[in-house]
């Protein structure tokens, strides 16, 4: 028996009575996290059992017309709510990321709970100690698609709410199937959802063409006065602090897909987003194409990783610091990678 059908048969033994159910992603919650959470959600009520999702923050506004979102709990609004539904839980479902830590605050009250953890995830290096049962396939393009494939070994039809959950997270971890995404599995989980029922221009209105007015001002600001290239044009990079941001009202999630759009331009191999937040962190992001691989730059450099062309990091210190600390590095880091 292979480890997957190992791990599978487990994942049924556990749901083959009913549980009561935590769900929970990474801070900072993109679509592929908040689309894996309400589609299992959704799935594993239909199946029974009672599950809750628990963010450790805010998910994004363009994220929150998804059905059940409603319901979810933010541990950073309402730590004694969150915690007190942690408590009466009897499984932890972890979607989207592998360590703990990527948890960030509400890691403190998960690691109190001695309870079963599934993991289902798509990055590589996945702490194989944090769950008891463990996906991690660094192959798929999201842990959306991963995701349907479990639910149909396991038996579970997703209805259309669910698949629109599941669709959302492909197209955002995707970028619209612009990157990772060359493996023809992928064109099959998205026809078999759009024959569950999915409203393909509903889902792309809502999390792609619903911006804002002042989002639109923010990333104009930021590609017309903050991006900068560098190393010959090779790499570009856009460095925002907390103060341009609240100018622009900035919301959770305005400052999605920016780090993509200095990839358009010619000869852009590398593109990097630094965005400033409270207590002196800088979240680092970054984006690459063909083989130069941005996951090994960000575990290296700003105690991060991901995926070879998505990844992500963070600096504690100034913003201009960081772009010091970014410029050295990756100066290294294209020697370093230099056929």
């Amino acid at each position: 028996m292979s480890d997957f059908s190992k791990q599978l048969d487990g994942l049924s033994e556990r749901l083959s009575q009913p549980q009561n159910i935590v769900i929970v992603p990474h801070k900072d919650p993109d679509g592929d996290a908040i689309g894996s959470c309400l589609a299992w959600c959704r799935v594993l009520n239909a199946a029974g059992h009672k599950s809750t999702v628990v963010l450790p923050d805010a998910a994004p506004a363009s994220l929150l017309w998804m059905e059940g979102s409603a319901s979810m709990l933010v541990f950073a609004e309402d730590a004694e709510g969150a915690t007190a539904r942690i408590a009466e839980a009897t499984l932890l479902l972890y979607l989207d990321f592998n360590t703990l830590s990527r948890t960030g605050k509400l890691a403190a009250v998960l690691q109190e709970r001695t309870l079963p953890v599934v993991l289902i995830d798509h990055h590589p290096f996945p702490d194989t100690s944090l769950a008891e049962i463990l996906f991690s396939e660094v192959k798929v393009s999201s842990t959306c698609e991963l995701s349907y494939g479990l639910m149909k070994a396991l038996g579970f039809v997703p209805d259309k709410a669910a698949a629109e959950c599941l669709y959302t997270g492909i197209m955002t971890d995707t970028g619209m199937l612009n990157h990772n995404s060359a493996h023809p599995a992928i064109y099959k989980t998205v026809a078999e959802l759009l024959e569950l029922g999915v409203d393909k221009d509903k889902v792309h209105r809502e999390v792609f063409h619903s911006s804002s007015a002042s989002r639109m001002r923010l990333i104009g600001h930021a590609l017309c006065n903050k991006m900068h290239l560098l190393f010959g044009g090779q790499v570009a990079y856009i460095a925002l602090s907390d103060e341009e941001l609240q100018a622009f009202d900035y919301r959770a999630g305005d400052t999605e897909g920016l780090v993509n759009m200095p990839l358009s331009i010619e000869g852009v191999e590398i593109a990097a987003l630094m965005t400033e937040k409270k207590g002196g962190q800088i979240k680092m992001s970054f984006r690459s194409k063909g083989k130069l691989a941005v996951n090994a730059f960000s575990e290296q450099y700003f105690s991060g990783g991901g995926h070879r062309n998505a990844a992500g990091g963070e600096f504690w210190g100034t913003l201009a610091d960081a772009e010091v600390r970014f410029k050295e590095s990756m100066s290294v880091y294209l020697q370093d990678v230099k056929p």
